[in-house]
């Protein structure tokens, strides 16, 4: 990655001073809807409340739209009763519905691994995810008053059994997370629920290993999968242990969060269990996978990228800093462009 260059530097060439103040720009407006969502999502003025026994299948429209889901209606089907019965529940109660989105174990891949380690900063893609959930919040709050609540949620005791990320490390990136949500204003909307706090690893008492690791065989992208979250290289031995122990503590994690989440859980990618919900526009993927920069499109628009170890080495990027503009815990914002040849 380029070294990193200041927002209020002149870069030395006409297109990368315009590239600067575009970024800028897009920079400005996503904070300003950001802000306006979430007056949105606690202001009743605008509102148009429907009767009591329409919310549920409102709220579902609203949640499985494409600015917030990928899946086709088809595929939402799966989800369509539990969805509706928990938004119904809390209708019939007359508070938020609540929501919990899963945002990882408290960091983010390495896009580099051997070069680069994990990453435990508090970025764009986490800015992004508050925007769609004010977003989300502020049409919700328009035809159902009480609106909404969301709670991310972070597995970081799995995170410690499965590749050994320090407790530290990942709670610090937590209190961070907490802190953007404060200065963006989403504080009486969005909380963080983070596994650490409520279990140990002591509560994590693995069952006897059924598979066999030598009968096991990774394909290229589960072992590189393994290898980014880890943050470095290991042998085919250890992914292989490493991929085993994943598939045995995340249903532990499972159960254990299970015992506190009190509505509807979705992740940044759809599973049999729960509905995806977009992390930012347009995307299908999880933002703890690596990092999410901007990019320009084929029409040179800008538009959020997720930069992983599988296509970082498509891309020259540029730390850009914007102080002021972004909140304090947001260093910088990463800007890529395509390499030629």
């Amino acid at each position: 990655m380029s070294v990193d260059s200041a927002a209020d530097q002149d870069p030395g060439r006409e297109g990368e001073r315009a590239d600067v103040e575009d970024v800028k720009g897009y920079l400005d407006a996503l904070m300003s809807r950001l802000r306006a969502g979430a007056r949105a999502g606690s202001d009743p003025a605008g509102q148009e409340p429907i009767a009591a026994d329409r919310v549920p299948q409102a709220v579902l429209d609203l949640l499985t739209g494409r600015e917030y889901c990928y899946l086709s209606k088809s595929r939402v089907a799966a989800y369509r009763e539990s969805i509706l019965g928990i938004v119904g529940e809390a209708a019939r109660r007359g508070g938020p519905i609540p929501f919990y989105l899963d945002l990882g174990g408290g960091y983010h891949a390495s896009t580099r691994p051997g070069d680069e380690g994990l990453c435990f900063e508090v970025g764009l893609g986490e800015l992004f995810v508050l925007s769609q959930i004010a977003s989300f919040a502020g049409r919700v709050r328009r035809v159902y008053p009480p609106g909404v609540a969301f709670s991310l949620v972070i597995d970081n005791v799995c995170a410690l059994v499965v590749n050994d990320v320090p407790l530290a490390r990942t709670g610090a990136y937590c209190e961070d997370l907490r802190r953007l949500i404060r200065d963006v204003g989403t504080d009486g909307l969005v909380d963080v629920l983070v596994e650490s706090e409520h279990f140990s690893i002591h509560d994590f008492d693995l069952p006897a290993r059924k598979s066999d690791p030598c009968a096991v065989s990774l394909t290229p992208g589960q072992r590189d999968n393994v290898e980014r979250f880890l943050g470095r290289p290991c042998d085919e031995a250890e992914a292989v242990e490493r991929f085993l122990r994943y598939q045995e503590v995340i249903d532990i994690s499972d159960r254990l969060l299970a015992t506190l989440i009190a509505g509807v859980r979705m992740t940044q990618r759809a599973t049999p269990e729960t509905l995806c919900f977009r992390a930012f526009p347009g995307g299908d993927s999880r933002i703890q996978s690596g990092e999410i920069a901007l990019a320009r499109n084929d029409q040179r628009r800008l538009y959020p990228l997720l930069l992983s170890s599988r296509n970082i080495g498509d891309y020259a990027c540029r730390r850009l800093r914007f102080p002021g503009l972004l909140p304090v815990v947001i260093s910088y914002v990463t800007y890529a462009e395509r390499a030629s040849g």
